[in-house]
């Protein structure tokens, strides 16, 4: 039991709570820049073409998919500025980016830790490649990203 009688005692309790809150922060930012493993997977649609779902761990791959086909992308921080498809004709981009519902593992009382999941949505239409490319400078506010989360690049291959 800690009696905060004392100002040297209030310093030192000050001090304790103030970096275990700092910690607390930390890690729920830090945990933003990664992939959330919260989101839920996408339904399978009934009586449509089917949905082909891409997210933050496909970056630097080939997706195969066929004309018909839905393409849903969803990359777990609203920190991401995705640039849409390279290759319209091939790979069309139904809409703006969204914002998908918070995550369990996002807390809503603490501002700018970006852990909001953006979902962007797609329609394959002929053979071709289309990349779509996202990028982000910020992982969390006051939180720059480390290289490797900075940009988002998957190819999109589309067959008849």
């Amino acid at each position: 039991m800690l009696i905060l009688g004392s100002a040297g005692a209030r310093r030192r309790f000050a001090f304790a709570t103030a970096g275990v809150s700092a910690a607390a922060v930390a890690a729920v930012t830090a945990a933003g820049c990664g992939p959330a493993p919260t989101i839920p997977p996408a339904l399978p649609t009934r009586g449509g073409p089917p949905v082909i779902v891409i997210r933050d761990n496909a970056n630097g791959t080939l997706v195969p998919v066929t004309a018909g086909d839905r393409v849903e992308l969803i990359l777990s921080s609203s920190y991401w500025d995705v640039a849409g498809s390279s290759a319209p004709r091939v790979l069309r981009q139904d809409g703006p980016a969204t914002l998908m519902p918070r995550p369990s593992s996002c807390p809503g009382n603490i501002p700018g830790l970006g852990c909001i999941p953006i979902q962007m949505k797609f329609t394959a239409l002929a053979d071709g490649k289309a990349v779509i490319k996202a990028s982000r400078t910020s992982c969390g506010e006051a939180l720059r990203c480390g290289a490797h989360h900075t940009r988002f690049t998957v190819t999109v291959v589309v067959r008849d």
